[in-house]
């Protein structure tokens, strides 16, 4: 396996309504999040993470269906992983730094994204 699913991002248009909702509906616990909680909430999902991300359009935040889910792979090596993904035909987009936080996105053959990320 070349990397393994570490989270499920669902872009929404409120964040903490949203995470209210999968908290009670799911009884996911919080994980502790102390950069920008109104737009990055992370839960505890089990085997891996649900992480709901505000997603604004052009009238303002907006959620499903402009903005679907995205399924997001842990990778150590970011930039590594890429290129194999690459040499392998996947249609993958440049490499980003915040920081520490390494990230890439990626798209499968219908359009459908998915991201590599180093957290």
């Amino acid at each position: 396996m070349l990397a393994a699913i570490n989270r499920v991002i669902i872009f929404v248009g409120d964040v903490e309504q949203s995470g209210e909702f999968y908290r009670n509906a799911f009884g996911l616990d919080m994980i502790e999040n102390t950069h920008q909680p109104e737009v990055w909430l992370e839960l505890d999902a089990g085997g891996c993470r649900l992480a709901l991300h505000k997603a604004y359009g052009s009238d303002g935040p907006t959620g499903a269906p402009q903005n679907p889910h995205k399924i997001v792979f842990y990778a150590e090596d970011v930039p590594a992983t890429r290129e194999v993904l690459v040499e392998r035909g996947a249609s993958m987009d440049d490499v980003q730094s915040f920081g520490d936080l390494v990230l890439c996105d990626g798209s499968d053959p219908e359009g459908h994204q998915f991201q590599l990320s180093n957290r």
